[in-house]
């Protein structure tokens, strides 16, 4: 398990590919204790949807879309 996993994915993905990385992500238990999985991805797709959402941060014409467990 890891602290902390970090993906920039192609940014034409859809939103189901997004959220079938998030869903490997947490099937296959990856993340340790407070772990924390960032997509960077643009600005024009929605992430919040996505289950295990967290935060997300703007950056000029990216974002960071933040996974963990509560």
């Amino acid at each position: 398990k890891v602290d902390i996993i970090f993906a920039d994915p192609p940014y034409n993905f859809e939103v189901q590919q997004f959220e079938r990385l998030v869903d490997l992500v947490f099937q296959k238990d990856l993340l340790s204790l407070n772990g924390v999985f960032i997509i960077e991805h643009p600005i024009q797709t929605d992430l919040s949807s996505i289950s295990n959402f967290v935060d997300s941060r703007k950056y000029g014409g990216s974002v960071f879309s933040f996974f963990g467990t509560a």
